[in-house]
């Protein structure tokens, strides 16, 4: 049987259209961070999303603003593409900005799909 080029073309874009979502499926991850003693919340929240930015292939993306809780505890989420290791690319990232971070915990994630 002979496939006609219209055909060949329809396949071939099905595939990279699966293939296209298969890398946009995404992780959502829930964080804490705990400033230490004397450092502002809010702007630590400002400096973790300036400095770390992953990847450019895992699409970071950071909600707009933080929650901070009584006691200056940051609650925020972010999203990353599945494949990434968000441990290596995020949190380890925070752990080093230690001058600055007291400690930080994943409260949650998801595969979003």
């Amino acid at each position: 049987l002979a496939l006609t080029l219209s055909k060949v073309l329809k396949i071939a874009s099905k595939k990279m259209s699966d293939k296209e979502e298969e890398e946009e499926t995404r992780r959502m991850v829930s964080i804490l961070v705990k400033p230490r003693d004397g450092v502002d919340a809010e702007a630590l929240y400002v400096k973790i999303t300036e400095t770390i930015k992953s990847q450019p292939e895992y699409k970071l993306k950071w909600d707009e603003k933080c929650k901070v809780e009584d006691g200056g505890t940051i609650v925020a989420s972010f999203s990353i593409a599945l494949s990434a290791d968000f441990d290596e690319e995020v949190m380890e990232h925070i752990e080093y900005m230690e001058d600055e971070v007291a400690s930080s915990q994943v409260t949650f994630q998801t595969a979003l799909e």
